[in-house]
């Protein structure tokens, strides 16, 4: 049987969590990699845990926790950890790694001052943060928004109940151009790797198209607009699920042009 153990991620690890698992063999995964190393150095100054899941001493999962304060995905809360990445290479699934880590996640959290973990948590697909998952450590569903769920585990009584993200977006118009409303977030890789895809697609255009870029992370954003991840063209949202193509991104953009 092989033996999975869990430790706190170190300087070494940061590319392995930068690439979200994905193949490094990608030129963009390489690229957002670089981006992301600056990214995980300045959070777990300010108390971002990652942990590292270990297969007969091989890096093979990871699990990161955000104070709720500084979560890319939020939600708005305080005094709570957030869990919003937990994720276990294909070949080492079902060896019980995903219960190790949060098994660790859980008993480090309860030793702070922190009064609970919220999770994102979604019923389908079941590979990728899956409800019944958490709901085993003794998670409970608090809201909902679309296919996104969000579950809390109380360490005390009088925890304030955090608030989903729910859009703040709202579209404002410039006569005689197209605009491009992004929102991202660098700590997913998927979100990181589509924005920069955007803003090189939306530079083809030259002045025709009005690029508004806003990275989650920068000073009130969250409050503004509460919205980690989006592309908007003339207010109309274009969605892949995984990162958006450039040619989907390109089509959209010469739709609207047209329209003009």
């Amino acid at each position: 049987m092989q033996v999975c153990k869990v430790r706190i991620a170190e300087e070494d690890d940061i590319d392995f969590l930068a690439g979200c698992g994905h193949s490094e063999n990608d030129i963009e995964i390489l690229e957002s990699i670089g981006r992301k190393r600056e990214f995980f150095r300045k959070r777990w100054k300010v108390g971002l845990v990652s942990l590292i899941g270990l297969v007969e001493g091989n890096r093979a999962g990871f699990l990161n926790m955000f104070p709720i304060e500084i979560s890319p995905w939020g939600p708005f809360g305080e005094d709570l950890y957030v869990i919003p990445c937990l994720f276990v290479i294909w070949d080492h699934q079902r060896r019980e790694l995903g219960k190790a880590m949060m098994s660790a996640a859980i008993e480090m959290a309860s030793k702070t001052s922190r009064k609970g973990i919220v999770a994102f948590a979604f019923s389908e697909p079941d590979w990728f943060l899956p409800e019944g998952f958490f709901k085993r450590f003794g998670f409970a569903e608090i809201s909902s928004n679309g296919d996104e769920k969000l579950l809390l585990l109380k360490f005390s009584n009088d925890v304030k109940t955090p608030v989903q993200f729910v859009s703040r977006y709202v579209y404002r118009k410039v006569p005689g151009k197209v605009v491009v409303d992004l929102f991202y977030n660098t700590f997913c890789s998927t979100s990181d790797i589509e924005a920069q895809r955007v803003k090189e697609v939306a530079a083809e255009f030259g002045e025709s198209v009005v690029l508004r870029s806003h990275e989650i992370d920068d000073e009130g954003a969250r409050e503004r607009f509460s919205l980690p991840r989006g592309i908007f063209v003339n207010g109309r949202e274009i969605f892949w699920g995984y990162e958006a193509p450039r040619e989907g991104i390109r089509e959209a953009i010469l739709r609207e042009l047209n329209q003009l």
